[in-house]
């Protein structure tokens, strides 16, 4: 019940009432009573409690608000994707929201109007059933969006609706509809003129009878349609005079006139529409510029905390290195504990050290972590006179390389065929390990991952401990 969609701007305006310091009760009550589902949500509020009777209680809003208060209502409406969700809705199932919103909200002035004429006990109840009578119809949509597409679409191709639903659903929306109000404890009178909100052989059987809800939510159905279908007007008034006349007794001059008063309000939603949008799009610039603070704070915050886990793995590092550091004539350990905490701590994949041999004048892969049994990085080796490659250069150059792409456009003492089968596609760093100026070993570092860079502050770290290395080495 609570992923039914509300209208995005009743929505927005409701956020924006209950921001204010000292929200405006009645405001808010309005606002709440524009919108079948966010009506329908903040009545669950209390018919969902266990001491409410749907066969003996009567509900409102201001009850609700009265009983539970406003942060409950908040909470409502946290985390709604409403501009997102109102795309999708349409361009999924072909439904508009705002063409249900204005004959449902055209129907509670109607059924208000009604219930005021003929002294109904209570005609804020005769409004809330209309407004949500066709809340099957907004339950079909959003949970079952394909049959509601092939229903709308069958409606469009000039069909009856009810028939569309009964060959697509083998149901129709008023049944849903009143499900729904049965599932949420909606008083019984509620529950029942939703679903019968069509039916007019059974509720001709209550012609007779004490002048009903149901009968008053059918007639403003009918009355609400001389507004929404401006192009069949008369028709439908001379439907809704019938109707009226019909079910509820009303002479012509009555039914004159509550239609005369409804179009007044519908005028005067327009023009208070129009004065509200200003304080909507206000809200909105205030929502943008909020986010845009978020935003820049969020990402300030990513990039300390970045900087604090870089920092933290140049401690843990250097808790390592420093026993080594200290007594440098151990160059092969002291090169085998780099290696092995940058694999550790950075979290490189691959990590490979390739070291000089004099006896064959090459580069040899003697020490690695991380690398597959079957790659066959594990057994590298670079004659010093034949090999050209970005490792090889490396060594001959005294140089660093953060290769974020391995292609010819390196280079051709950069890139070679024979180097190209052992670093892969995968982004990587090269940084030269030296002996008084002179290479004596080359790191190479990777994530192994296809589009993967070394970032700059990480090969800067690699750079920085290698010259802590080399140093000592000296």
């Amino acid at each position: 019940m609570h992923k039914l969609p509300a209208t995005p701007e009743i929505f927005l305006e409701l956020q924006a009432l209950l921001d204010e310091n000292m929200p405006p009760i009645k405001k808010i009550i309005r606002t709440i009573l524009s919108d079948p589902a966010l009506t329908l949500r903040v009545l669950s509020l209390v018919t969902l409690t266990g001491h409410f009777d749907p066969l003996n209680s009567t509900i409102t809003i201001a009850k609700v608000i009265n009983f539970i208060g406003l942060n409950p209502i908040r909470e409502l409406l946290e985390n709604q994707n409403i501009f997102h969700d109102e795309l999708a809705l349409k361009n999924e199932t072909l439904f508009d929201i705002h063409e249900y919103w204005k004959h449902s909200l055209f129907a509670a002035f109607a059924a208000e109007r009604m219930a005021t004429e003929m002294r109904y006990q209570n005609p804020e109840e005769a409004y809330t059933a209309a407004l949500i009578h066709d809340i099957g119809k907004l339950a079909i949509a959003r949970f079952s969006p394909e049959k509601s597409y092939r229903i709308n679409k069958m409606y469009r191709s000039h069909s009856n609706y009810f028939k569309a639903e009964e060959k697509i659903l083998r149901t129709k929306h008023p049944e849903i509809g009143a499900e729904i109000a049965e599932e949420l404890r909606l008083p019984v009178s509620m529950s029942s003129a939703i679903f019968r909100h069509h039916d007019d052989h059974t509720l001709l059987r209550y012609k007779n009878r004490e002048k009903s809800l149901e009968l008053i939510v059918f007639v403003s159905n009918s009355i609400s349609k001389i507004f929404c279908h401006r192009e069949h007007a008369n028709h439908y008034f001379y439907e809704g005079q019938e109707n009226a006349n019909m079910f509820l007794d009303f002479s012509h001059t009555q039914y004159r006139r509550v239609v005369r008063q409804v179009g007044d309000k519908i005028y005067k939603l327009i023009d208070d529409l129009h004065s509200r949008s200003e304080g909507l799009r206000h809200y909105c610039i205030t929502l943008e510029n909020s986010c845009k603070t978020v935003n820049a704070q969020t990402t300030k915050l990513k990039e300390a905390h970045n900087l604090l886990h870089l920092k933290e793995m140049e401690l843990k590092i250097m808790e390592e290195l420093l026993p080594k550091l200290t007594h440098g004539k151990d160059i092969e350990g002291l090169i085998l504990a780099l290696a092995q905490s940058v694999s550790t701590y950075v979290n490189m994949k691959y990590t490979a050290v390739f070291l000089f041999e004099k006896r064959t004048n090459s580069l040899i892969n003697k020490v690695h972590f991380g690398l597959p049994p079957d790659d066959p990085m594990r057994w590298a080796t670079f004659d010093l006179n034949g090999s050209k490659g970005t490792i090889m250069t490396t060594f001959k150059d005294g140089k660093s390389y953060n290769i974020k792409s391995y292609t010819e456009s390196l280079g051709e003492n950069c890139y070679s065929m024979e180097e190209a089968r052992y670093v892969k596609n995968f982004p990587f760093a090269t940084i030269p390990i030296l002996k008084w100026k002179t290479s004596i070993a080359v790191l190479y570092v990777s994530h192994a991952m296809i589009g993967q860079e070394i970032s700059k502050e990480e090969f800067e770290i690699f750079n920085k401990f290698c010259r802590y290395v080399n140093k000592a080495i000296s």
